[in-house]
C-alpha cells in the first residue's frame, strides 16, 4: 500500500510511527487518506527548492489544445498553461437511480459525512452491497437511533474476506488464454488445483492481478461486455475483499438481524411524511415486499458512464471531441500508455488519464498498486 513502488514499506513505516501498528495490520481508509496527505506534503516540501509543485484551488471546467501546450480553464476564469495534462479525477459522483429521481426522493452520498450525520431515527436502505456499503453500515449501526439497515443489490453478494494474516501472491502470475470462456475455464482449473494443494482461493485471484490489464485489453468489446453482464459481480466480491475484522463485524450485524442483505430490485418509491415507502422485488420472485426507511444511501460506487456525467470538464471534452467514452461505458477510451483517444481514435501525445476513469481500458486500475505503477509510468513520459 506504499505510495512508492521503490519504497514498499513506506506506508507500514508511517503507520508504525503514527500508531505503533504492526506491518500486517489492516489500516482504515481514513488512516490511509491521512498517509497520502502526508506524502503530498512531503513531496511539496522536497520540491520547494526546484519549483516542482504548485497547488491551485478550483474546478477545472475546460481543457483545450493550444500551440504546443494545453490550456486548462478553472471555474474562476483563470487559465493554466501546461505542456501536459493528467486527468486524475478520482471517483465520479454516484448517479441517482431513476426510480428515486422520478419520485422526488432524495438519495444520499456515502462520501458526504454531513448528510450521513443528519439521518434521523428509523430504518435505512443502502443501495449496493460492496465495501462502501459495509463501511456505511458499520458507521450507522454504531448509533442508537438506527433501526434495521437494508442493503439491496441485484445479486446480494457481499465482499469475501482477506486472508489473516495476509500473504503475498505466488511470484508466478497466471498465464491465461485471451478468450473469455477459455480464460474462465483455465482460471477455475488452476483454482481447483490450488485448493487441492491446500492453498487458499485468495491466492488464485491475486495471481491474476498483474496480468489482468493485458488480458482485459486482449478481449473483444463484446467479450468485455459479457464479462460485465455475467462475471463482474463475482470478480468484485472475490477481488475487492474486506479486512477480517471488518468482515466479522459485518457478519455479526447480519446474525443479529441489524443488517439485512437483499438480492433484487426497487419497484417503486414514495415519500410518506419523513419516511420513504419502498416496494422491492427479490431476485427470482414476482412477489412485492414493502419497507419504510428514514433515509437511502447510494453505495453502488462511482458513476463511470461519463456520457451521463454532469462534470463540466468531462462534458466539454466529450462534446468537443477531445475525448471519447470507452465502448463498455466505463470511463474514457485510452491507448496502452493511458493516453486519451479523441473522437477520431487519435491520441494527443501529452493528455493522460489515471484511476477509476480508466477502468474500461485497463479494468484493474482503481487500487493503490495499479495507480502507483501507472503514475510512475506517466511521470516518465514528461
Amino acid at each position: 500500500m506504499s505510495a512508492y513502488a521503490d519504497k514498499p514499506t513506506d506506508f507500514a513505516d508511517w503507520l508504525k510511527d503514527k500508531t505503533r501498528a504492526e506491518p500486517t495490520a489492516f489500516a482504515t481508509r481514513r488512516r490511509y487518506g491521512a498517509y497520502i496527505q502526508d506524502v503530498l506534503k512531503r513531496t511539496q516540501r522536497g520540491a520547494m527548492f526546484g519549483g516542482g509543485v504548485k497547488r491551485e484551488r478550483g474546478e477545472a471546467v475546460a481543457c483545450r489544445a493550444g500551440s504546443g501546450w494545453w490550456n486548462v480553464t478553472l471555474d474562476s476564469g483563470k487559465i493554466i498553461e501546461a505542456n501536459g495534462v493528467v486527468l486524475a479525477l478520482g471517483n465520479q459522483p454516484v448517479s441517482q437511480p431513476v426510480v428515486f429521481a422520478d419520485a422526488g426522493v432524495p438519495v444520499l452520498s456515502p462520501w458526504d459525512a454531513k448528510d450521513l450525520q443528519r439521518i434521523g431515527r428509523g430504518d435505512v436502505l443502502l443501495l449496493g452491497a460492496g465495501l462502501t456499503m459495509i463501511d456505511v453500515a458499520l458507521s450507522l449501526a454504531s448509533r442508537s437511533k438506527t433501526g434495521t439497515i437494508y442493503a439491496l443489490s441485484r445479486r446480494g453478494q457481499t465482499p469475501r474476506m482477506h486472508l489473516d494474516p495476509p500473504r503475498p501472491p505466488p511470484p508466478t502470475p497466471l498465464q491465461l488464454p485471451t478468450n473469455l470462456s477459455d480464460a474462465l475455464h483455465e482460471f477455475r482449473r488452476e483454482a481447483c488445483e490450488m485448493a487441492e494443494r491446500g492453498e487458499p482461493w485468495q491466492l488464485a485471484v491475486d495471481r491474476m492481478r498483474s496480468v489482468t490489464p493485458s488480458l482485459w485489453r486482449a478481449l473483444s468489446t463484446e467479450q468485455q461486455r459479457r464479462f460485465l453482464r455475467h462475471l463482474r459481480v463475482w470478480w468484485d466480491v472475490h477481488r475487492h475483499r474486506a479486512a477480517p475484522e471488518i468482515s466479522e463485524r459485518a457478519q455479526a450485524l447480519q446474525s443479529e438481524g441489524k443488517l439485512k442483505v437483499l438480492a433484487g430490485e426497487i419497484i417503486s418509491a414514495e415519500k410518506k411524511g419523513r419516511l420513504v415507502e419502498i416496494y422491492h422485488r427479490q431476485r427470482g420472485s414476482m412477489v412485492r415486499h414493502r419497507i419504510e426507511v428514514a433515509a437511502i444511501v447510494n453505495c453502488t460506487g462511482s458513476n463511470l458512464d461519463l456520457t451521463r456525467s454532469t462534470e463540466p470538464l468531462i462534458q466539454q471534452m466529450l462534446t468537443e471531441g477531445l475525448a471519447r467514452a470507452h465502448p463498455t461505458g466505463l470511463g474514457f477510451e485510452l491507448d496502452e500508455n493511458a493516453r486519451i483517444l479523441d473522437a477520431r481514435g487519435q491520441t494527443h501525445g501529452s493528455l493522460y488519464a489515471i484511476g477509476p476513469i480508466t477502468v474500461g481500458s485497463f479494468w484493474e486500475s482503481t487500487a493503490v498498486p495499479e495507480i502507483r505503477a501507472r503514475a510512475a509510468a506517466i511521470a516518465q513520459m514528461f
